[in-house]
């Protein structure tokens, strides 16, 4: 492909060329055709003026005259000089008259002559490289011969020759200077030209930052100018397309709905990173193939399909089994595009812990009710027996009222727990921190529970290697606190241990209560801090417990910032682990 500076030369030398030679072909045929009519003009007269003027019966006295007035006009007019009389011969001529005279050899001929001569007439002719010019000689109105004069042409060919040469120099000279002149105006115009283009190549390269020196002639420089503007909108066009790509991409990543878009031709175009979480399967591997080569525990494909053909909206309640058990909102909506064909835009919201809340919420209620029931019913019945007139007999009253009372209690508990649940759970609960001995802390604890602990004969030990100072809540540390040896009190058979270890850190503490109790089963660790979860319901309901210790011990130890976990054999003994960040306010 040519430039266009080759070009602009190319075209320059051509069209220079073209004129210059068609110019000299021109001039050279408009001279020689004016140099013949001047010269055939110019014998004419002169060959007239011969006519007049020559003593033609003097000379028809001594023929030699002739001879000699042919050699003498020859040299004066420069011409060849023929003289014939009326009877066609040749008197005189200033040529070779040994050669046949090379002319209109019809003239020669008697009948010709004689013809030529009675006309009166001039004649001019042209044959081969001569030019013969003819005129009769008259006397008293008769023809008594004719002069002719011939011009060899071969002078003039020789002049149009160095024409010839004068103009392919001139060609030659002027293509030169055309070729230098374009050269110098090719640049001129193709150099900020080829900027243009390299700069429009770089901007549709996605180089918006390139501009065009606005140089040369003012139709370039608004060239230049126009390709600036609009690199400039392009720029300001492309930053607000990235900036709101970038919004939106922001947001389809952090929306905790997965979204899934699928394009026209059936491929996967767009996939965030909540359905990756949801589905286990990585955006790399979805993104360009197709919709119905995703395989998943539920018959998405088929979904789409649908979808897609009858371009109907379409949502459905989906259950996920891998990579977890997951409850999906899935919603399915028709995506038109500017190409014929439909694509779909699938967004899957995840609804387990809504459901997993709700049943939490049925299963609270239940046991609620389940556990104001027992209270309740044994109050009634007790008092309905008093009534009756158990109250006669003073044990059984006293009995009687005894229980009544222990199931008050009971409920009171119960009431007073929930509430404390609710308020911790409200996230309205203050911590005042304060400092104080970690030892301090747990003694007055352990001397709060420690006659149940001698009822069952059971040994509490305190672990602290070395004593240190704690910010914490003292009255929320010592709720904490006195759940866990509660529970480990009442979980551990008679003559069991309990023990309390303290271990301090740079940027944390851990507390450890331990027992040698019955232990919690495997399958039953990950529920302990639900709410009214029981391991063993009928011994938690005969050790006097309701079910919400450990839950308003987990939302107390997290209020203070720290994590509480769970080691536990059966038959062997429990151990609750909490650690505390040193750095709370």
């Amino acid at each position: 492909m040519k430039s266009l500076r080759s070009k602009i030369l190319y075209m320059s030398w051509i069209l220079i060329g073209c004129s210059v030679l068609g110019m000299g072909i021109y001039v050279s045929i408009l001279l020689k055709t004016s140099y013949l009519d001047s010269l055939t003009n110019r014998l004419q007269k002169e060959v007239h003026l011969l006519a007049e003027t020559i003593p033609w019966e003097e000379y028809m006295k001594n023929k030699q005259a002739f001879q000699t007035q042919a050699i003498h006009y020859k040299e004066l007019l420069g011409t060849r000089v023929t003289f014939i009389d009326q009877n066609g011969r040749v008197l005189a001529d200033s040529g070779d008259i040994e050669e046949p005279l090379k002319v209109n050899q019809d003239l020669t001929k008697l009948g010709e002559v004689r013809k030529f001569l009675t006309s009166g007439k001039q004649s001019t002719q042209r044959r081969n490289d001569d030019i013969y010019v003819s005129y009769p000689v008259e006397r008293q109105n008769k023809p008594v011969g004719m002069i002719r004069l011939a011009v060899d042409l071969d002078d003039i060919n020789r002049s149009m020759e160095e024409i010839w040469i004068s103009l392919i120099a001139g060609l030659l000279i002027s293509l030169l200077l055309a070729g230098f002149a374009s050269s110098r105006i090719a640049k001129g115009v193709s150099e900020p030209l080829e900027e243009m283009t390299q700069t429009a190549v770089d901007i549709a390269k996605k180089g918006w930052h390139y501009r065009v020196r606005a140089e040369g002639s003012s139709e370039i420089v608004r060239l230049g100018q126009a390709i600036n503007r609009m690199a400039y909108h392009l720029q300001r066009q492309m930053e607000k397309v990235r900036k709101n790509k970038r919004r939106l991409l922001s947001v389809i990543e952090s929306m905790e709905s997965g979204l899934l878009m699928i394009n026209a031709e059936g491929k996967i175009s767009l996939v965030n990173k909540s359905f990756e979480r949801m589905f286990g399967v990585p955006a790399a591997d979805l993104i360009g193939t197709s919709y119905e080569d995703f395989s998943t525990t539920y018959d998405l494909p088929s979904i789409i399909s649908e979808v897609a053909e009858k371009g109907v909206k379409f949502g459905q309640e989906i259950h996920l089994y891998y990579p977890e058990e997951r409850i999906l909102e899935a919603s399915f909506t028709p995506m038109y595009m500017e190409s014929n064909g439909c694509g779909v835009v699938a967004v899957f919201h995840d609804l387990t812990e809504i459901r997993r809340l709700e049943q939490l919420r049925k299963d609270f209620v239940a046991n609620v009710s389940h556990e104001l029931k027992t209270p309740i019913t044994s109050i009634r019945g007790f008092a309905e027996t008093l009534l009756d007139g158990a109250d006669q007999d003073p044990e059984i009253n006293r009995e009687f009222l005894q229980i009544i009372l222990d199931e008050s209690i009971r409920l009171q508990q119960l009431v007073s727990d929930l509430l404390e649940l609710s308020r911790i759970e409200s996230k309205k609960q203050v911590i005042h921190g304060k400092r104080a001995s970690i030892y301090s802390l747990i003694s007055s604890v352990v001397k709060t529970l420690e006659e149940q602990a001698k009822e069952k004969e059971i040994e509490i030990w305190i672990n602290i290697p070395e004593d240190f100072d704690v910010k914490v809540d003292h009255d929320r540390f010592k709720q904490i606190l006195i759940n866990l040896l509660a529970n480990a009190i009442n979980y551990t058979p008679t003559g069991g241990k309990v023990t309390i270890e303290a271990e301090d850190s740079s940027d944390f503490w851990k507390l450890q209560v331990k027992d040698t109790g019955i232990g919690i089963p495997p399958e039953d660790l990950p529920r302990i801090f639900e709410r009214f979860y029981r391991v063993d319901k009928a011994r938690s309901r005969f050790s006097g417990g309701t079910g919400l210790g450990l839950a308003i011990v987990k939302h107390l130890v997290e209020v203070h910032k720290g994590k509480i976990d769970v080691e536990s054999t059966v038959g062997e003994g429990t151990n609750f682990i909490l650690t505390f960040n040193k750095n709370i306010k």
